[in-house]
């Protein structure tokens, strides 16, 4: 304890601001104290003759207030189609920019990223359990999102593909961000609808309707035959479990059915795997409506399947291989 002749020195400061001006918050609006210790006075109204320190506790806080932030907190970003060469110079910027990186990506892929950028990377594929309903994953993987978003903003959610392309996770983090009053801003990334634009050499000029295979079917949407078609995830088809390390084959059967209503059965589409880094080339796949259901496997595991027009048939030099009538 301090004696009347004798103060305890301390010095205090501490500032809380944002880890990069371009992408977070400012430094501004700081509010500071200040206390000031010592030397105590003696009866006589005196310090002391002893030595006497002087000290000074200062501290430093940036108010952060939600409603008038003027920079994300979180980032909803895309990897690609194939990781990193997709990346845009935007993305690197704002990764580079973001202390945390949060990816569905697997640890192993990360690792092809520098060190400023590996450093800050953190996997969360060990989040997708296999054999589980897709829906709890998902809500798991959010949540890891938003605990990052809470201690260390900027965070970066990084995923395959485009990040509000038929992305579950990126939907929920939009939603509970902006509740809690965060601004979250979307960047524009490659999708799998543009490497397989590019894969079948299609033009959607000339129309394109574009759904997810399960939702098609049990919606009974609506489908525009003399416009091209875009089925994703028909290798997950009818299926809320996950299934990342299985062989599981789904029955296509009432995707099949339903397609039937609105082409011939002799109408050829096409299972579609784009070209990426860690996935290999890419493999098309041209079979008759009429066979979709048997389809093997190895093409129809992550692929997206292409109906074309049926008015305008594939040309014979098309790109692909065709699988033989069942």
């Amino acid at each position: 304890m301090p004696t009347t002749t004798e103060a305890i020195a301390t010095t205090w400061s501490v500032s809380c601001r944002g880890a990069h001006p371009k992408y977070w918050l400012p430094a501004t609006d700081v509010q500071r104290w200040e206390f000031t210790l010592g030397p105590a006075l003696n009866d006589s109204g005196n310090t002391g003759s002893s030595v006497v320190y002087l000290s000074t506790i200062r501290l430093e806080v940036q108010v952060v207030d939600n409603s008038e932030q003027t920079e994300p907190r979180l980032y909803l970003m895309g990897a690609g189609v194939s990781f990193p060469e997709h990346l845009t110079v935007q993305s690197i910027d704002i990764l580079t920019a973001c202390r945390t990186i949060c990816s569905n990506l697997p640890q192993l892929d990360l690792e092809t990223f520098p060190e400023n950028l590996r450093s800050k990377c953190q996997s969360l594929w060990p989040l997708y359990q296999e054999s589980r309903g897709r829906a709890d994953n998902y809500r798991d993987v959010a949540q890891a999102v938003v605990d990052a978003a809470i201690a260390a903003p900027p965070v970066a959610w990084m995923t395959s593909g485009h990040p509000v392309i038929f992305d579950s996770v990126s939907k929920i983090l939009l939603e509970s961000g902006r509740a809690r009053g965060w601004i979250v801003q979307v960047v524009p990334a490659v999708s799998c609808i543009d490497t397989i634009l590019a894969e079948v050499e299609y033009d959607p000029a000339d129309g394109l309707v574009v759904y997810e295979a399960t939702g098609l079917v049990m919606r009974r949407l609506p489908l525009v035959p003399s416009f091209a078609t875009m089925l994703l995830q028909p290798s997950a088809f009818n299926s809320d479990i996950s299934h990342y390390s299985t062989e599981w084959s789904p029955n296509l059967a009432p995707l099949r059915d339903y397609l039937l209503q609105f082409y011939r059965p002799e109408h050829k589409c096409a299972f579609v795997r784009s070209y990426s880094v860690h996935g290999g080339p890419a493999r098309i796949t041209w079979i008759e409506l009429a066979s979709m259901a048997s389809a093997p496997f190895d093409a129809v595991a992550g692929s997206t399947l292409f109906v074309p027009s049926a008015v305008s048939e594939p040309s014979p030099g098309r790109r692909g291989e065709d699988l033989p009538l069942a």
